[in-house]
């Protein structure tokens, strides 16, 4: 597996972030969603990042496809800048398309509804997500829940 590690700080346009997800932390959450995904015979990529969406961590499986660390890394920042799962902004993007694409203007990334991106949270605050993509929907969350599950201070 290759991993690509992203620059963090904790400060951007005057936002404070109360709790720095750490780089032990994302790699505890990834190799449980890769061991997991194992367990199934799942070849996956999973995508770590902090609470402004920057990557802290991404991870592309053995033999997963070449596009998936790019998608697990979408669902992840999608997760982080809507503060919610990124399959629960199907209702949004249903009901009220134009304000999900003008929302998705003002990132830096193409937002998706797509199952698999997590947010994570430390005593109510937001302090990251996780993201996994390479196999089906149900899938990817089953592995990105297993990674939920190994961060140390839920």
């Amino acid at each position: 597996m290759s991993y690509i590690v992203g620059p963090y700080d904790s400060t951007r346009e005057g936002h404070v972030v109360a709790r720095e997800l750490r780089l032990d932390e994302a790699r505890a959450m990834a190799e449980a969603a890769l061991a997991r995904a194992a367990q199934e015979d799942l070849r996956v990529s999973v995508a770590v990042v902090d609470a402004l969406g920057r990557d802290v961590l991404v991870v592309r499986g053995d033999g997963a496809t070449w596009f998936t660390p790019e998608v697990a890394r979408c669902k992840a920042r999608t997760a982080a800048a809507f503060r919610r799962d990124s399959a629960g902004l199907t209702g949004l993007r249903e009901n009220y398309p134009d304000v999900f694409d003008l929302a998705g203007d003002q990132l830096p990334f193409r937002p998706t509804t797509l199952a698999g991106g997590l947010l994570l949270e430390h005593d109510g605050d937001p302090v990251g997500a996780i993201g996994v993509s390479g196999a089906t929907p149900a899938q990817d969350v089953l592995c990105a829940e297993a990674g939920v599950i190994a961060f140390p201070t839920r």
